[in-house]
């Protein structure tokens, strides 16, 4: 089955679309207030063609967030650093403010936890 006259030019507009608003949404991560609104705005385009665009990547708004905040998590945890790390400062520099919630989210998304992830022993009620 081919495609009809200008849907592979669509396909491809939509694709950097989705593309530019990862890349936004990837650049925001550590605000505290970041919201659909926010990045459609610096996008210049409405906040519900920003969920539909990311709902056709497979991802709602709030799911996207989260994958990009728990990759840089990762990132971080995996590189090698200088000296001791706090999982807490991680978490914070990764855009999560509650630790708990970042805790969850991390052992559902990679199947460990943080703490086990990065080497790194948790401070009390850091992490499980």
């Amino acid at each position: 089955m081919g495609c009809g006259p200008g849907e592979s030019g669509a396909s491809a507009i939509v694709a950097t679309r989705v593309e530019a608003a990862l890349d936004q949404t990837g650049a925001s991560l550590q605000e505290p207030a970041l919201s659909v609104e926010i990045v459609a705005r610096r996008l210049n385009i409405s906040p519900r063609y920003l969920q539909r665009l990311l709902e056709m990547s497979g991802m709602s708004f709030t799911q996207s967030v989260n994958e990009l905040r728990l990759r840089k998590a990762l990132a971080l945890l995996t590189e090698v650093g200088d000296g001791p790390r706090r999982i807490s400062d991680i978490a914070l520099q990764a855009g999560f403010s509650d630790i708990s919630h970042f805790n969850r989210l991390f052992r559902s998304r990679f199947g460990d936890t943080p703490s086990a992830v990065g080497g790194l022993r948790p401070r009390t009620g850091e992490g499980a």
